[in-house]
């Protein structure tokens, strides 16, 4: 069945908006996890602004346990809730944070990196063709000029796990080489390789979350033919 035609197609940014609509809202699970992301990605900037200065400093403790509860329980509820979720992920190491209105960020400078760019990688997977295959949905998301390319010479499988691994790379090299050697990155590197590895997870996120509304669609629209069938 042929798409029907557009007429008076609006123009100017509003009429670009409604355009990217039907891609914004294919799977609203995705629009939400963006919103999320988004919004937890910025209050990472936020609540230290919310603070005043000097409050939170000294938050040094280990990853994936919560080190500095009595502390944030003299915040008012937005910080507090805040650095409870970023000190239950991240060892807040002073030297490895970024420090704003002096205050350390509730996450070091490489997770803070991760999360502001995972919300690129779920736009790019808002934005791709949805696919039923995760590394077919991955592929949909390069450049159309090289998709034919890239499925012809590497198929979809070796494709997307290059994407990932050469994403996670950088920070895997940088996050190792100073856990067993004596060297020691900075918060430029820090932020710089969770770049990468930030789009490359909000990406594989995306696209599965994506991958599974195309399956539910696919899935009723058999349901549906087998019915007329019958």
């Amino acid at each position: 069945m042929n798409p029907p035609k557009v007429r008076n197609r609006p123009r100017g940014v509003i009429g670009d908006v409604r355009d990217l609509r039907p891609q914004m809202f294919f799977s609203k699970a995705l629009f939400a996890m963006l919103l999320l992301s988004v919004a937890y990605s910025a209050s990472n900037v936020l609540a230290p602004y919310s603070l005043a200065p000097g409050t939170a400093v000294n938050l040094d403790g280990a990853a994936n346990r919560v080190d500095n509860g009595a502390l944030y329980n003299t915040f008012w509820v937005y910080p507090e809730v805040v650095y409870y979720v970023g000190d239950a992920q991240c060892h807040q190491i002073a030297r490895r944070t970024i420090f704003l209105n002096g205050n350390e960020m509730p996450m070091d400078a490489r997770m803070s990196s991760i999360y502001f760019f995972a919300n690129l990688g779920l736009l790019s997977a808002m934005f791709g063709t949805p696919s039923t295959s995760v590394a077919q949905g991955i592929v949909n998301v390069l450049p159309r000029r090289i998709q034919p390319w890239v499925r012809k010479h590497l198929g979809p499988t070796v494709a997307a796990g290059l994407i990932v691994v050469l994403g996670l790379l950088p920070v895997a090299a940088d996050g190792f080489l100073q856990l067993l050697t004596t060297y020691e990155s900075t918060n430029v590197k820090r932020f710089l390789t969770g770049i990468l590895a930030g789009w490359v997870a909000g990406l594989l996120v995306g696209v599965m979350i994506a991958s599974i509304r195309q399956v539910d669609l696919e899935t009723r629209e058999l349901r549906s033919r087998a019915h007329l069938v019958h």
